[in-house]
């Protein structure tokens, strides 16, 4: 009994000597999942490349925060910026940079955005619907009037081709909930 005693306690010691540096500081691990709430609002109609922003730890139901992580400001820019116009759809890549915890500790955060849906443009079904049902409808009207066929098909027609080429500006509202994924610990900060 004693013999084991000593080998688990020996055995636990090399261990404990063998945990790597980064897992001694680390103020959250990779793979933690937690919810921050968007500061200000992005929208690729008035941001350019390099604006920043910032995201606050929030409290989530089913995602809580590392215990270091609680109150947690993460600081980010934009990249890629470019508003919609006919034919383009909007772009706009998200960069988080830093953390800066509760106790002002600034460290690099490298993590992962895992509801992207916030980050895409809209669709606009009902206004694309109704472009095409107007657009029918008047090639209907104007076709009655000067005897041609089929113009309820081509004003159709017509109304999808303008309801595809019109875009739409990525928008994420300030107060946005984000769901954010570690992909490397968050440590201490070097020096």
């Amino acid at each position: 009994m004693r013999r084991t005693l000593a080998l688990v306690l020996g055995l636990g010691t090399l261990a404990g000597a063998a945990v790597p540096a980064i897992a001694q500081n680390a103020y959250a691990p990779a793979g933690a999942q937690f919810e921050a709430r968007l500061d200000q609002e992005l929208n690729t109609k008035h941001l350019h490349n390099g604006d920043t922003f910032t995201l606050t730890e929030h409290e989530g139901f089913f995602h809580k925060a590392p215990p270091a992580l609680k109150g947690a400001k993460i600081e980010g820019h934009v990249e890629n910026v470019s508003p919609a116009h006919p034919g383009h759809g909007a772009t706009m890549n998200v960069i988080l940079d830093d953390v800066v915890l509760a106790d002002g500790t600034r460290t690099e955060i490298a993590a992962q955005i895992t509801s992207m849906k916030e980050f895409v443009a809209h669709m606009h079904l009902l206004r694309d619907s109704a472009i095409i049902v107007g657009s029918a409808v008047t090639g209907h009207i104007v076709a009655k009037r000067t005897g041609m066929r089929h113009g309820g098909m081509m004003g159709a027609g017509a109304g999808f081709v303008l309801a595809t080429s019109m875009k739409s500006d990525i928008v994420v509202k300030k107060g946005t909930i984000v769901h954010l994924k570690l992909t490397r610990p968050v440590s201490a900060p070097a020096g």
